[in-house]
This record gives C-alpha cells, structure tokens and sequence, in this order.
C-alpha cells in the first residue's frame, strides 16, 4: 500500500466510518459506578493485605532484615507484591462484574477483535505512536524541567534492587486491569447512559485520573488527555484490544527509555 493508500485507510477508520462500537452490558449507570466504586476500593485493601502477609513471611523488620541490600530487596518486593495484589484485583473483579446477568465477559468487555483486524492494529498503533512522540516532544521542548519531574520517580524506582519485579506490572498488568474496568466495564454502562458517549469518556478519563491522584500535574494532564484519547479509539474500532495495545505500547515505550536508555538521568 502506497503513502497515499495509508492516509486514506486511516482517514477512513477514524474519520470517515462510522462509529464501531455498540455497548453490549445490562448494567445501568447507578449500578455500574456503584460497582466500580467499590472494585477500585477493594483493590488496595486487598493489596494493603497481601503486602502484610509478604512482610509477615519475609520477617521484614525483624533482626537482619536491615543489613544493606536485604532490605532494599525486601522492599521492593513488598511493593511488587502490593502493586501485583492491587492489579490483579481490580481485573478479577471487574471480570467478575462482566460476567452478571449471565453475560459473557469478553462482549460485555468489548474484548472481540476488530474488523479487519490487522490493519485497524497497525492504524491505531502508528496513530498512538505519533501522538506520544507528538506529545512528548512539545513537551520535551518546551517544558523539559517538568518532564523530568515527572519520570525521576519512575527511574529512581527502577535502579533499585529487583525493580525488575515491576516491569510487568507496569508494563502489561497495569493496562489490562485499568482498560477493563474503566473504558471496557464503566464506559459500556456510562455509554448507554443520557451521558452518551462523549459523557462516558470524560467521567472515565477523569476516574482513571483520580486513580493516579500521586503524579504531578502534567501527568494528570496526560492522563486526562490519554483517557480522551483511549476512549475514541474504543468508539471508532469498537474492539478495547486496541486502546489496551496502545496502552501497553505507551508504558512499554516510557519503561525503555527510563530504563534502557537512562533518562532521565538522576544526576541531571
């Protein structure tokens, strides 16, 4: 296919076509919140406990475990095991929820591929790709203090001792828990809703902003405008395996370039 060829596939898919997605759920909007509310509640309670028990089993804080890197080790691993726990409930039971009034949760989810499946992959990916780049570099240019304000958390997480223990929570739990409560669960019942829509996407965009409430502005900007943004792509291609690939690309693409290329460095 051709360079023109591509540009009239993608203006086709996210311009042209009309919209792909139908929401397929039999929660209404009270309920559905409701039950969102209380997924996102028990996640860390659950996490909070798994955490206690690794603690327990670990003896952290017992005679020894202070001996430079034991300690550092242990806890990174009692925020691995925190982190994983908190994950790991959120997808289980908003799977669980899915799966009410004897639905099937992969339709409830939208989880079904797309129509033509590759090629809407490919359109999404290099469309989120752009926009990342796009993003970053206004941003890179303009406000790099503030960028690195932003990532130092992250890097100053990853140099740790067993900081490997986080890449595929961040990488890849991370995303398909949160793309399946809030734009795959919470979006469906919201959409059907008088919000609409564009309705649903603001309310998700802005709860899964909340769920980040410990990163600086930019960052809830980011959020905010990602959310946006993962939402459209959900409305257009009508499958939510495209926005969690953009997703997992996205933080796959931060983790390589906190980790592998070292930026940005601590000692700038």
């Amino acid at each position: 296919m051709g360079r023109n060829g591509v540009w009239a596939g993608l203006w086709n898919l996210f311009v042209a076509a009309s919209p792909r997605y139908a929401p397929q759920t039999r929660w209404g909007l009270n309920s559905a919140s409701i039950a969102a509310l209380g997924i996102i509640l028990a996640a860390p309670l659950a996490a909070y406990c798994a955490a206690q028990i690794y603690d327990w089993i670990a003896g952290l804080g017992g005679a020894g475990t202070f001996a430079p890197g034991i300690i550092e080790r242990r806890l990174m691993t009692h925020d691995a095991v925190y982190l994983f726990t908190m994950h790991a409930t959120l997808l289980c039971l908003t799977i669980i929820a899915a799966s009410r009034f004897n639905c099937r949760p992969a339709i409830v989810l939208a989880l079904t591929p797309p129509e033509d499946a590759r090629r809407v992959y490919a359109a999404s990916l290099l469309v989120a790709l752009a926009a990342t780049v796009i993003w970053f570099g206004v941003l890179i240019a303009w406000m790099p203090q503030a960028v690195r304000e932003d990532w130092l958390p992250y890097q100053e997480l990853m140099i740790r001792p067993r900081s490997w223990l986080m890449v595929p929570i961040r990488v890849l739990l991370a995303p398909l828990s949160e793309e399946l409560l809030f734009r795959g669960f919470l979006f469906a019942a919201l959409s059907r809703s008088r919000l609409g829509f564009l309705g649903a996407a603001l309310v998700t965009s802005i709860a899964w902003t909340a769920l980040h409430v410990d990163r600086t502005l930019l960052a809830q900007m980011q959020l905010f405008s990602s959310g946006l943004f993962m939402c459209w792509l959900l409305v257009r291609t009508g499958s939510l395996r495209v926005p969690l690939l953009c997703h997992v690309l996205y933080n796959a693409i931060v983790s390589f370039i906190v980790i592998v290329l070292g930026w940005p460095a601590l000692s700038d």
